[in-house]
């Protein structure tokens, strides 16, 4: 399983390309800590040999970027991605 804290401008064409893909997704609204930026976490259902592919998509999909603000300089990723392996899984 992976779950990624995307950029909301980043999110619709991350799930289309999943989509796309015949990888599982499920999308949950959330919110950023230190930007308070809108963000999307995506839960992934997938098998370790999509892992790769999965990889690819975000780099395909998304970007860092710079932010400017009065506290400094930061740079902000496009996606967190986070892998969990699971002992089970079933779909009901």
């Amino acid at each position: 399983m992976m779950i990624a804290i995307v950029q909301e401008k980043y999110t619709d064409a991350l799930i289309d390309r999943f989509l796309d893909e015949d990888i599982y997704v499920t999308r949950l609204s959330s919110t950023g800590g230190f930007f308070k930026a809108g963000n999307t976490t995506l839960l992934l259902g997938c098998k370790e040999s999509e892992i790769d592919q999965i990889y690819e998509i975000f780099k395909e999909e998304t970007e860092a970027e710079d932010v400017h603000m009065e506290e400094g300089d930061f740079k902000v990723s496009g996606a967190t991605i986070f892998v969990v392996d699971l002992e089970d899984s079933k779909r009901i």
